[in-house]
């Protein structure tokens, strides 16, 4: 790779997978079609779209999604950050093991958990609210207010994680400093506190706004039913629910998309442009925890409410449907016949082998590309580095509909390309990239802590480029890898947008397979889909555990057994 033909076949790999697809967006969006339509070029289909009434208010719902499950997801994850790193909060250490289990569920499964607790028909919270004697429905989530609760819930924990470092970091002198200078611990909080930790927060709400402009699987399964449609679900209906497919209005709303994710960043360097916020420097600095007084229990007390609704009711809801015969229906008893039967059917068995090859296949391929591209970023310098970092960061402005829909675009544009339209190997390979943005953090992290005089040291032993990359780069990151092999599988089993629609006729995930069940009203054989999926990820992540302590267990022992005998310090000192 070191040689310029290499970097050339490296450079045009970028190209060919990640902006050529896109480009299609901008191309698409000139042409009322399919590109095999061999359609000319038109402004008339974008004009159309935005003076169509329903592009507008799909971009008043979208942004008041991000205003306000922005707002409340990074509130409160930077809440639980500062009561985690800051307090004597009873239960903070619980916090980042939480966090880090809730990342782990895939969306699709927090939000189905949810509809089968609060759909007003036969939630299981509604039904008790009947038992004590309501009337209406105690939960409606499928309305504004759930979405607004489930998303705001689930990216919680990805605000929690970004902001929990800053806090630790942070020295709480200057705390002590405006509390001696007569503030009180609200005015603290808010005048040197959250100030102090400004880049954070800011990152992480550009991070949630993005994700939440991005998301399919909530706003799909509980705004549609209230008539709720964002960028994500507006342009699945363009493409599925249409016919002919509104392909023009889809590809704008979108560049709409784009272009307002771009503004995020230009807004977050425009906010903290000229500003320094150092809060560490040589001098010792305090990590004691803040004593808060009687305050701390009701800390305590949302700790345990947020376990409550984000973890525990949805997955008792899961576990719970997936026995019932008839999901809602007490009287019918338990059973595993919903179990027996996903095992047993062919149709069901195939979906479960399908999503355990692409899980498996997918989240290599994700880690490995995630692990190149951020050593070529690490380690270069000049336009290489700048291509490779933009190249791969393009999946973050993109939901995974607009990805799949650019993707087919691109093969069909292409006659050579167009036998890859309606295969496996195009919904792998947009699985893949939907998820670089995620395998690529815990490539950072990994890279990060590898000094580059390693590599120095073995070139100068006579090491090769490729050598030291195998022998020493990808031995040390060999834990991290395995971990976004794990996590990347994860999100690739739980996505849905993708498969939605690139999924070839007779090869359905589970992801699909278990979103159609829900709508066919089969809610318990969805469940046990679900529930068999995630078994097996624990299952898997306990053997990986097992097997990496028991290899710890072996090096040390041969440490032992191999190390020379210890000689009294006086047996050698004259």
């Amino acid at each position: 790779m070191t040689g310029g033909f290499g970097w050339t076949v490296f450079l045009a790999a970028l190209t060919l997978v990640f902006v050529y697809p896109v480009s299609m967006i901008a191309i698409g969006a000139f042409r009322d079609g399919l590109p095999s339509d061999d359609l000319p070029f038109t402004l008339g289909g974008l004009l159309a779209a935005f003076q169509d009434p329903e592009t507008w208010k799909t971009m008043g719902n979208s942004l008041l999604l991000v205003v306000v499950c922005g707002t409340i997801s990074v509130a409160g994850g930077g809440l639980f950050a500062w009561i985690a790193a800051n307090t004597n909060v009873p239960g903070r250490r619980l916090l980042t093991p939480l966090m880090a289990v809730n990342l782990f569920v895939p969306p699709l499964f927090h939000t189905l958990g949810w509809i089968m607790l609060g759909n007003p028909q036969n939630g299981l919270l509604n039904q008790f609210g009947r038992m004590l004697g309501m009337q209406g429905p105690l939960i409606n989530i499928q309305s504004w207010g759930g979405l607004f609760l489930l998303m705001s819930l689930g990216y919680m924990p990805f605000a929690y994680l970004l902001m929990l470092g800053a806090f630790k970091n942070r020295d709480q002198s200057l705390d002590e400093a405006a509390s001696i200078s007569g503030a009180g611990a609200v005015r603290t909080f808010f005048t040197i506190t959250i100030p102090s930790v400004g880049p954070a927060i800011t990152g992480a709400a550009i991070l949630i706004a993005v994700l939440v402009f991005q998301s399919f699987d909530s706003p799909q399964l509980i705004g549609r039913q209230a008539n709720i449609f964002v960028f994500s679900t507006q342009i699945f209906h363009y493409v599925r629910d249409q016919a002919p497919a509104e392909y023009t209005k889809a590809f704008a709303l979108s560049l709409v998309l784009i272009v307002l994710v771009l503004l995020l960043f230009l807004a977050q360097r425009w906010i903290l442009r000229g500003r320094s916020f150092t809060t560490l420097s040589g001098k010792t600095s305090r990590r004691e925890p803040q004593e808060l007084g009687p305050v701390r229990w009701v800390l305590s007390a949302l700790i345990v409410v947020f376990l409550l609704l984000n973890l525990i009711l949805p997955l008792f809801a899961m576990i719970l449907g997936s026995l019932q015969p008839i999901f809602g229906v007490m009287s019918t008893g338990l059973t595993f016949d919903n179990y027996v039967q996903m095992l047993t059917d062919p149709e069901f068995s195939s979906s479960l082998g399908l999503t355990a090859w692409l899980a498996v296949i997918g989240g290599f391929g994700s880690i490995a590309v995630a692990l190149l591209t951020t050593y070529v970023t690490a380690r270069r310098t000049g336009f290489i580095r700048s291509y490779t970092s933009f190249s791969v960061w393009i999946p973050w402005a993109l939901p995974g509909i607009v990805l799949a829909l650019a993707y087919m675009f691109a093969v069909l544009y292409v006659p050579a390309f167009r036998s890859l339209y309606g295969t496996a190997f195009l919904m792998t390979l947009v699985l893949i990239v939907a998820t670089i943005p995620v395998s690529s953090r815990i490539a950072e992290g990994a890279l990060a802590q590898l000094s580059p005089e390693l590599e120095e040291a073995g070139r100068t032993s006579g090491a090769g480029s490729w050598r030291v990359l195998i022998t020493i780069v990808l031995r040390l990151v060999v834990p991290s890898f395995l971990s976004g092999w794990f996590l990347s599988a994860l999100f690739i089993a739980g996505n849905l947008s993708v498969p939605m629609l690139l999924a070839p006729p007779g090869l359905q995930p589970v992801s699909l397979t278990a979103f159609q069940q829900f709508l066919q009203g089969n809610m318990s054989q969805g469940a046990a889909l679900f529930m068999i999926i995630l078994v097996a990820a624990m299952a898997v992540l306990a053997l990986a555990a097992g097997s990496m302590k028991l290899a710890a267990v072996l090096r040390a022992r041969a440490g032992r057994s191999g190390r020379a005998p210890s000689v009294p310090l006086t047996r050698i000192t004259p």
